[in-house]
């Protein structure tokens, strides 16, 4: 299909446009929020790129989806040229929440299973030789947790030596309250928790080691029904392609649910399906010994001719594993030469982002996590909003794009798969 573009300023400069309406499947990473987070955050940041980027982006409300999804519709209009895309969020939030325990034994002893997990496994060996950055992000919660532990056995230990001491207590007294007063210090450490969320990124990452890289049942059952409808829309024929797009660890999962979507069968020929994984941290799931399922899953999407799959990262962002294939990381042979996915390109914060703002966010973690979803100051090629709601289709605007010249696809992970 093709429009003109400036057909309202005279030019007759023609404008590509192989979609009209589009379904978007979105899976977020850990996150207790929920879908109207990510939809409120569309509607912020979509107007403002648009008008960096020279195009209409309107965010409207609509109802739920049959089964209960939260939806909402996005309009993009460019030199008259409109497309129509409806965001379905599949959530996990409920899981998520689920999961999250205020107990700080419960995070205590998660975070020690967890760290024995990668540590016995090789997994922390394997990621270190991939990208050292987001592994070191990864491990900063329990070196931060173990300083709270001898911060307060020290309050504690000072205040008992100090009671049976100078103050002449019993001994047993003095202990009891030295233990009362490193109780109080731990529990002083969650008044920095909305800052380091330091709590929050330990049963982040335990809750994907939980099983040893196994998916949880729950979360296991949830992907069957993320399949089910990208599968229902794919075979619907109401769109002109199907987009999922997975942030975070959400991009696992978003991996997962597309190759139980496509089953033993391809992409049906008249609905073109798309994968876009974006801050991709996959090899802190896959690199470890259950999970089998995973790389079973990266390697079929690898080999799926029907498939487009573009996976963004960037060296700016700490909590991804920026440029690395997260399939031929964990599969015996590597990248084949004629592998056609992923495609794996960089964001590149340092050349789109304003320079303002990389000072600004440069130690804000979380928020440089979040960039990809945001207005970039002077865009590339990665633009979120064109990609989610534009007029091409994800395989259409990068076709015959390489992958970044420093992307890693060595094959790493301390169990790799063969098949």
């Amino acid at each position: 299909m093709e429009a003109l573009l400036g057909a309202g300023n005279g030019s007759t400069t023609p404008i590509s446009q192989d979609v009209r309406r589009r379904k978007v499947f979105y899976v977020s990473g850990f996150d207790p929020l929920g879908p109207r987070r990510y939809r409120e955050l569309y509607r912020a940041e979509g107007p403002a790129q648009a008008a960096i980027s020279g195009y209409d982006v309107t965010v409207r409300g609509m109802r739920s989806a049959p089964c209960g999804n939260y939806r909402w519709n996005v309009d993009h209009t460019a030199d008259g040229v409109v497309t129509q895309s409806e965001f379905e969020f599949l959530g996990w939030d409920d899981i998520v929440r689920h999961s999250i325990r205020p107990s700080l034994g419960y995070v205590y002893s998660l975070m020690f299973r967890t760290l024995w997990i990668y540590l016995s496994s090789g997994a922390i060996r394997a990621m270190w030789r991939l990208r050292s950055g987001p592994l070191v992000a990864g491990l900063v919660p329990a070196f931060i947790m173990m300083f709270y532990l001898a911060y307060a056995g020290l309050i504690g230990l000072t205040a008992s030596l100090l009671l049976a001491g100078p103050l002449g207590l019993p001994w047993l007294l003095a202990a009891g309250l030295g233990l009362g007063a490193a109780t109080l210090a731990m529990l002083t450490t969650r008044l920095f928790e909305d800052q380091l969320m330091i709590y929050f990124m330990v049963n982040d990452l335990g809750y994907s080691a939980q099983e040893a890289g196994k998916y949880p049942q729950a979360l296991d059952e949830r992907l069957d029904e993320f399949a089910a409808r990208i599968r229902d829309e794919l075979t619907s024929g109401a769109y002109d392609e199907v987009l999922v797009v997975g942030h975070s660890s959400g991009a696992q999962l978003a991996v997962s649910a597309v190759s139980r979507a496509l089953g033993n069968d391809p992409c049906p020929e008249n609905t073109p399906l798309a994968l876009l994984t974006l801050g991709q941290s996959i090899a802190m799931t896959s690199f470890l010994p259950n999970a089998d399922a995973l790389r079973a899953d990266l390697a079929r999407l690898a080999d799926e001719t029907s498939l487009f799959w573009l996976d963004v990262t960037a060296p700016g962002d700490g909590a991804c594993f920026a440029l690395t294939d997260p399939v031929a990381n964990c599969r015996t042979e590597g990248r084949h030469p004629e592998t056609l996915n992923p495609v794996v390109m960089s964001a590149a914060f340092k050349h789109t982002m304003a320079p303002g703002e990389l000072r600004q966010y440069r130690w804000r973690l979380l928020r440089m996590h979040f960039q990809y979803l945001c207005a970039f100051a002077r865009p590339r090629d990665f633009d979120y909003f064109q990609i989610t709601s534009g007029p091409l289709a994800l395989a259409t605007r990068f076709s015959g794009r390489g992958c970044s010249p420093s992307m890693r696809a060595d094959p790493v992970a301390p169990i790799l798969h063969s098949a």
